[in-house]
């Protein structure tokens, strides 16, 4: 039976990757030996996610989970020493200068350099990983890289991602796949990295259907607004989900005399300011902003429309999670998303500079849609994924 690691820096990260990641591993552990390593320590409640899956390099992470969060955060929690925040600086400093693998290996990459190449395949889930060179360099397993944004649009995104993917094309060559999740996301990754043709592939999110439709059944545990339109938008709160267009809608369709509820559900570094811009706008009416809620499936199966109007996107996890339950998509035109909704043959996508007159014309008329028949799909994926495995 094949050995299979999969890879996080920081495991606790809660996004869309991380829950379609558990679903795969869980998926292939039927006839896998799956394991996991993280940088930080799991905490408890990833126990269920995690059962049956064997968690390597226990005894490294009093000193490697210090390096799977960002320096802000390790800078705000009183918990770290004030010799391990300037440990934790000075890596922010080398890594500038290129020399941020040549400070980890000395610090604790080469024991996880020895506990990697026991594996048949490493899988490293983010393209931000700073594990990512460390794998590029193992000689023993099948190195696998997870593409799970739009590669091209979010490298060049900020100074952090211009700097974290410079050296790409010299680490990935060394890498048997990359996987995106469409073939939008693919020709964009090869218009900047042209040397990797060979060695990319499409492959979509498994959809863990089963538990979206069961938990959908709990109670709904926030306050229901009774307006005539109930839209419903999940995922960090943070600069390239678009909230401030979010609220330029809200703004005009109060005025127009509109009855809605706009649901925005997740947390971030932007939830401060729209909290300020709903109460300085008068929009408390209109639009919640919920927090992250632990199972937002009840809140969106009552939803008319789920609407993402993000700067870019992969293929994200709550439109497949929408169309399981049945609630109708709204979404730009950004990375995978069209090919996305073009599989299911369902679903808005708004292009153009007339966002707002479109959106305003398909959340005003109600629309009945019957959920996605998610099974077959997953079948085929779990081809693609077992044929990836055994090249």
């Amino acid at each position: 039976m094949k050995k299979i690691l999969y890879l996080f820096d920081d495991i606790n990260y809660p996004s869309g990757a991380q829950k379609v990641t558990f679903f795969q591993m869980k998926t292939l552990s039927r006839d896998y030996k799956v394991s996991v390593f993280s940088l930080s320590k799991p905490q408890a409640y990833l126990r269920p996610e995690l059962k049956g899956i064997s968690i390597v390099g226990k005894e490294l992470w009093e000193r490697t989970e210090l390096f799977s969060y960002s320096l802000k955060k390790v800078l705000s929690l009183k918990e770290i020493s004030f010799l391990k925040k300037i440990q934790r600086m000075f890596y922010s400093i080398v890594i500038r200068i290129g020399k941020g693998e040549a400070y980890l290996n000395y610090l604790f990459y080469r024991e996880i350099k020895q506990k990697f190449e026991k594996f048949d395949v490493v899988i490293v889930v983010s393209e931000a990983s700073k594990l990512r060179e460390l794998v590029s360099n193992l000689k023993h397993p099948k190195k696998i890289q997870w593409i799970h944004t739009d590669y091209a649009l979010w490298s060049e995104f900020s100074d952090w991602t211009k700097m974290i993917t410079k050296k790409d094309s010299v680490i990935y060559k060394k890498f048997d796949w990359i996987v995106t999740l469409s073939e939008y996301s693919r020709k964009g990754l090869l218009k900047k990295l042209p040397g990797l043709k060979d060695q990319t592939v499409v492959i979509p999110n498994l959809i863990d259907g089963k538990t979206i439709l069961k938990k959908a059944e709990e109670d709904l545990d926030i306050e229901w607004n009774d307006a005539d339109y109930h839209m419903v938008t999940v995922g960090r709160v943070d600069r390239e989900k678009a909230y401030d267009r979010v609220l330029d809608i809200c703004g005009k369709l109060k005025a127009e005399g509109y009855s809605f509820c706009w649901y925005i559900v997740g947390d971030g570094p932007l939830k401060g300011h729209l909290e300020k811009r709903i109460k300085a706008e008068q929009l408390e009416e209109y639009v919640k902003l919920t927090g992250r809620l632990e199972n937002p499936y009840p809140l969106m199966k009552q939803c008319d429309w789920f609407v993402l109007l993000s700067e870019y996107e992969g293929t994200p996890v709550t439109i497949d999670e929408a169309m399981v339950l049945g609630v109708p998509v709204i979404a730009t035109d950004v990375g995978g998303i069209a090919e996305q909704m073009g599989r299911y043959g369902k679903g808005v996508v708004l292009k153009g500079d007339t966002l707002y007159e479109d959106l305003k014309k398909e959340i005003t008329q109600k629309e009945q849609m019957e959920p996605i028949e998610y099974r077959c799909l997953n079948k085929k994926i779990i081809c693609s994924l077992k044929g990836l495995l055994e090249k």
